[in-house]
């Protein structure tokens, strides 16, 4: 999978992983639209970004950017989009390559999480996010496609292997899911938007991981033998609602 940086060192590849330039074809072109839009729309943020100097700045024509991206909204989708499939990518990696012990994939997939969310350019973005939701409920939506829906399928299917080795079951998987992934990173997320030198840590969001997977498995696993509640009902429009999985039959 190619990377296509933005920015000087330190800069996180979440946003900007993609297919490299290739020249003048379609794919080349969008990509390097895509390249320019995430350095402006950090740098200016959205009402400050333009069409016509995305397309200077990627070098194209303002109809090259039409052509790909139907309005600016549609392009700040695409940006938030192409974040979202890398974190999938590096979710899917941590599946396929994890141990077998479901605790220590669990411990694998959080600390990938905390990593790529915690990154100066996802907070970056949801900076931008936050300042534009009240003018601009539109871009809401942006936010829930950042890697959220994919995490909780991945935590789901590595909580339900854990049940069946370990003796429990979860009433809804996904919404057990969902609240793990609440527990494991919306703290360190908060602190990394409001520290005004965020710490990248890795060893530090590595044994955040693993001690919130400890206790929260630890807490599943509890030999009580009450069955486990039933999760609350749900806002649809929240950031971590989750939805009944499509049927595949």
């Amino acid at each position: 999978m190619g990377n296509c940086r933005v920015g000087g060192p330190g800069r996180s590849e979440m946003v900007v992983k993609g297919r490299p330039r290739t020249g003048a074809g379609g794919r080349g072109k969008r990509a390097a639209v895509l390249d320019a839009a995430v350095a402006l729309f950090l740098d200016r943020g959205f009402d400050q970004t333009s069409m016509d100097v995305v397309a200077a700045e990627a070098g194209v024509s303002k109809t090259t950017v039409y052509a790909h991206f139907g309005d600016k909204v549609e392009l700040f989708r695409a940006v938030i989009e192409r974040g979202s499939s890398s974190l999938d990518f590096d979710l899917d990696q941590a599946m396929l390559s994890s141990v077998d012990d479901p605790q220590e994939r669990l411990t694998h997939i959080v600390t990938k999480l905390l990593e790529a969310t915690t990154a100066p350019q996802y907070l970056a973005l949801v900076r931008v996010l936050t300042t534009e939701a009240a003018r601009r409920p539109e871009l809401t939506e942006a936010m829930r496609t950042m890697g959220v829906p994919h995490v909780v399928d991945v935590v789901a299917a590595t909580l339900v292997e854990d049940g069946q080795r370990h003796g429990y079951v979860l009433p809804d998987p996904h919404t057990y899911a969902a609240l793990f992934v609440r527990m494991a990173a919306a703290g360190l997320q908060m602190d990394a938007l409001l520290s005004p030198e965020p710490r990248h840590d890795s060893a530090r969001l590595a044994a955040h991981a693993r001690w919130t997977t400890t206790l929260f498995l630890r807490a599943l696993r509890s030999p009580d033998p009450v069955a486990l509640p039933e999760a609350p009902l749900r806002n649809a429009g929240d950031a971590f609602a989750v939805f009944e999985p499509p049927r595949t039959d």
